[in-house]
């Protein structure tokens, strides 16, 4: 990440993300095979509602608050409040699914995790390819989310997520 502001961002979001979701963290999460790319193109409507789920590509075998997560920080791009997205896409997976206790307390790591390794991997791409104005504008909602999110507390995250 050129942008020396931003680079200082990504590596604080980076060193908080490491210290919370430790490998023995993550060993001890439930694990499922999850669609990991949950977004609005892969996603079939009919009317406002979900009637089907698009592009396996990315399955796997992980654990399984990812897919809430991805989800969360996909739908936070463009929006003003990222946490009350958080929010509201969690609550929407909880009328249907349940999370542990640890899983809801990795839910904002993995969540803003999702949008800060897009932007870090759009930076490498803009990197390789200084000249490909899209990539650069593509990330800039992922940053405005990470902006947005910098200095709000995990803990006071997961206190919005239990109410």
């Amino acid at each position: 990440v050129a942008d020396s502001g931003r680079h200082e961002l990504a590596q604080r979001l980076i060193a908080g993300y490491a210290a919370a979701l430790t490998p023995e963290v993550l060993a001890a999460l439930p694990h499922s095979v999850i669609h990991s790319d949950v977004n609005d193109t892969n996603l079939l409507f009919e009317d406002d509602e979900v009637v089907g789920i698009l592009d396996f590509g990315d399955s796997i075998y992980s654990c399984t608050v990812f897919d809430v997560g991805v989800a969360a920080g996909y739908y936070a791009l463009g929006q003003e409040d990222p946490l009350h997205v958080f929010e509201e896409v969690l609550r929407g997976y909880l009328r249907t699914a349940t999370l542990s206790e640890k899983e809801l307390e990795a839910f904002f790591h993995v969540a803003y995790g999702r949008v800060l390794l897009s932007v870090c991997f759009s930076a490498q791409t803009c990197a390789a390819e200084p000249d490909n104005e899209y990539l650069a504008h593509t990330s800039e909602p992922g940053w405005a989310v990470l902006s947005k999110l910098q200095d709000v507390s995990p803990a006071a995250a997961l206190a919005r997520f239990r109410a």
